[in-house]
């Protein structure tokens, strides 16, 4: 019965030895999910959970309101300016060339330490994964993180969700920190606006993909220890074909690269053509409208984008609803592959305008042992993410742009974990204490049954001493217990 107990007990904590000693922490995003995508009510289960959780009506991303950028200033808790991934692709004047995906784009300095390795950096068994995230493939501080699974667009999101929680699971490198990547509904949305049909269906793909992390997370008993936050890296803006701008025919043929795509282009002048190629461009927007150039030094601070090599000569960026010469090229090519016909009313999505653009904003929602229930918070920026990741996995930030007062009403108090600490704590001794008490019973009542059975079978051989032998007193002590039974 003692062993019973035990076992008992430690099937009651099992869900707790089978993980992490930290906390668990789980962080998806689902790219350019825009904020109001919710009003859609094409991800009906995403909104009632992130109303059981904590939520904001939307955050404030980093510029421009592009993927690489956002996600790495998510990551690192950094604006591009200080994380040097100013872009989707850019030019890099130390490197002399056009830098696109790839390590020379993520490792800008060695001091920059995104939250997945700062998570193995704090160590005593602390391990990060990363499924897709964008950047985390590469060493940081000269060092890979436990568990990496690189970018591969035909990976089924399912499994992709069961391997994150096998990781979690792992019986000897438990992951307490995993990095969840969705390319929707970006992928889809550029070819056919954030509008669409085709973009709704993926909002209920998307609602059915997050109820399924939901549901291995119930399966495997983890709901209870694993936090969970989901958001996006920005929003999408509609865009048609007669808002195209071929900026090129006020530039002289190759005297110039471009590096980026619509909506902000980054124009790299050959040196003797920096002032022409400023000049004709202002001239235009000027004359034409509908786009604003930029000298470098005189790019706005609230961006958070000029001060870094990387930062263009000369920036470009088309008015919300507008975009360039490289869309109508893209567009062509979705064209062929999506098998669609492009009239002057098709819609494609773009994104990357201002970030105080609302078009452009992204959603945020979690939920989680750390994270209060049924509660709305004000919006944040992104970069303040980095400092609730670092709270919520219990170590130690380092310097960042973003700020923890930001983000301190996202998470319950230490007096509410303590106050639940000690109930839990409770509950289990009570559980114990009623266990101890039941074998304690059971106990005395086999030794009263086996005492009366003894007296029993004394009175029959005191009775019958001609008859009775051992083998007949086995069998009445088999009767008497038939009869009890």
């Amino acid at each position: 019965m003692i062993l019973l107990l035990l076992l008992v007990v430690n099937a009651l904590f099992d869900v707790v030895t089978c993980i992490s000693q930290h906390p668990v922490l789980i962080v998806v995003s689902y790219d350019a999910f825009r904020y109001n995508y919710f009003e859609k009510n094409g991800s009906l289960y995403m909104d009632k959970l992130r109303k059981e959780g904590t939520y904001a009506d939307y955050m404030l991303n980093v510029f421009p309101t592009k993927t690489f950028p956002n996600h790495h200033s998510i990551a690192t808790g950094l604006y591009p300016e200080s994380h040097g991934v100013v872009g989707n692709s850019f030019y890099d004047p130390k490197l002399k060339r056009v830098i696109k995906m790839s390590e020379e784009m993520w490792r800008f300095r060695d001091d920059i330490i995104p939250i997945w390795t700062l998570n193995e950096i704090r160590g005593a068994g602390r391990y990060s994964g990363s499924m897709m995230w964008p950047g985390a493939k590469y060493l940081y501080n000269n060092k890979n993180i436990t568990y990496i699974q690189d970018w591969d667009i035909d990976a089924d999101w399912y499994k992709r969700v069961d391997t994150i929680i096998s990781w979690i699971k792992n019986p000897t490198k438990p992951a307490n920190l995993v990095m969840l990547y969705f390319e929707e509904p970006d992928t889809h949305g550029h070819v056919y606006g954030p509008e669409s049909d085709t973009v709704f269906n993926l909002l209920k793909r998307l609602d059915n993909i997050t109820r399924y992390i939901d549901d291995q997370l119930l399966a495997n008993d983890l709901a209870d220890y694993v936090n969970v936050i989901h958001l996006s890296d920005h929003g999408m803006s509609s865009v048609s074909p007669p808002n195209f701008i071929n900026i090129t025919q006020f530039l002289k043929s190759n005297t110039y690269e471009i590096a980026d795509t619509s909506p902000c282009l980054h124009i790299i002048p050959d040196s003797d053509f920096e002032q022409e190629t400023y000049k004709n461009l202002r001239q235009a927007s000027r004359e034409h409208g509908n786009f604003s150039v930029y000298w470098k030094k005189d790019l706005p601070s609230k961006w958070h984008f000029k001060n870094n090599r990387r930062a263009p000569p000369i920036f470009v960026l088309a008015d919300p609803g507008y975009a360039f010469q490289d869309l109508a090229e893209a567009a062509q090519t979705y064209a062929l592959k999506y098998h669609i016909n492009i009239t002057p009313e098709s819609q494609f999505g773009v994104h990357g305008y201002d970030n105080e653009d609302t078009d452009m904003h992204p959603f945020f929602m979690a939920r989680g042992p750390k994270i209060k229930k049924q509660h709305k918070v004000s919006p944040f920026h992104t970069v303040d993410l980095y400092n609730l990741f670092c709270d919520i996995l219990e170590i130690k930030p380092v310097a960042n742009n973003g700020s923890s007062a930001n983000i301190k009403a996202i998470l319950v108090s230490q007096a509410e974990r303590n106050h639940f600490t000690t109930l839990g704590i409770a509950v289990v001794a009570v559980i114990v204490s009623l266990m101890l008490v039941s074998c304690g019973a059971a106990i005395t009542l086999l030794v009263i049954k086996r005492q009366q059975n003894i007296t029993t079978i004394a009175a029959l051989n005191k009775r019958f001493p001609q008859t009775f032998n051992t083998n007949a007193g086995i069998e009445a002590q088999h009767l008497l217990e038939s009869e009890e039974a």
